[in-house]
């Protein structure tokens, strides 16, 4: 069925990039949006989005304004999203072995 969003769809998140993507992943399902409907209100292209949810690439800081806009957040709770993400994702999770 076109248009059909998945909830089961998990994304990377060992790199600040994948981070940033599984958490514009994570808002967009829970919106119940199909990438090409988050493209169009941030107007960018679907395959943009797809990239970004892969963290395949850095988006700019006006997409982030963007993004964090439509999905009714400040910066700060969207960053808070992904420094969340990213300490999850992390194969050390920060700790140092001596």
């Amino acid at each position: 069925m076109p248009g059909k969003v998945s909830s089961k769809l998990k994304r990377e998140a060992g790199t600040l990039k994948q981070a940033i993507g599984a958490v514009v992943t994570d808002l967009r399902l829970k919106k119940e949006w199909a990438q090409g409907k988050l493209a169009v209100k941030v107007g960018y292209s679907t395959s943009w989005v797809n990239k970004l949810e892969k963290g395949k690439v850095n988006p700019t800081l006006e997409l982030v304004i963007a993004l964090a806009d439509t999905f009714g957040l400040t910066l700060s709770q969207f960053f808070a999203r992904v420094e969340r993400k990213y300490q999850k994702g992390r194969p050390n999770r920060g700790f140092v072995k001596r």
